[in-house]
């Protein structure tokens, strides 16, 4: 039996992101460890806040705290791709100090190597149409690579005490 599966796919019009930094850094990154939780679901429905908390209550237990722990979302799907309910994500705390895996949380490492990194400011609800962006006009333009990995986001403040519009985040693109 051969199931056929429809889905709508919206490009988002590029004019709607006007704080995009269509130059970004291109960078080299080291590898990162990071214990991380897999959510899998509508990527608009997740509990992300959840997820942090859980990883912070690790962070606490284990004594794992320093300065520079970064929170960092791996996206392994593409949303117009991928059937909603399919979507996985590993929502990381990239730590300095070394920490072991417990119960449902787990450690990996974030590969290093060569990434576009496009610095975005504003509401995470256009998110969709950076990487449109990014993958329309950059990507094309560019003459880049993707290199088989998923990009990332790094996140540089918190929507819990800040402006939407004022939300900044790195989105990282793995390129050759």
């Amino acid at each position: 039996m051969v199931r056929t599966i429809q889905k709508r796919i919206i490009i988002e019009k590029q004019a709607n992101i006007k704080t995009l930094q269509l130059a970004p850094k291109l960078l080299t990154l080291e590898p990162k460890q990071a214990i991380y939780l897999n959510l899998t679901g509508d990527y608009q429905t997740l509990d992300f806040c959840s997820a942090w908390n859980k990883l912070w209550q690790c962070v606490k237990e284990n004594k794992l705290f320093s300065a520079g722990i970064e929170y960092i979302v791996i996206y392994h799907d593409d949303p117009k791709v991928t059937e909603a309910d399919k979507l996985r994500a590993d929502i990381c705390l990239v730590l300095l100090k070394k920490a072991a895996p417990k119960g449902e949380i787990g450690v990996k490492t974030i590969e290093g190597g060569k990434y576009a990194m496009f610095l975005y400011r504003g509401s995470y609800e256009h998110l969709s149409a950076v990487y449109d962006t990014i993958h329309t006009k950059w990507l094309p333009e560019s003459g880049e690579k993707l290199r088989n990995y998923p990009c990332f986001e790094k996140y540089l403040n918190h929507p819990n005490n800040t402006a939407p519009e004022k939300l900044k985040t790195e989105i990282y693109i793995p390129i050759e």
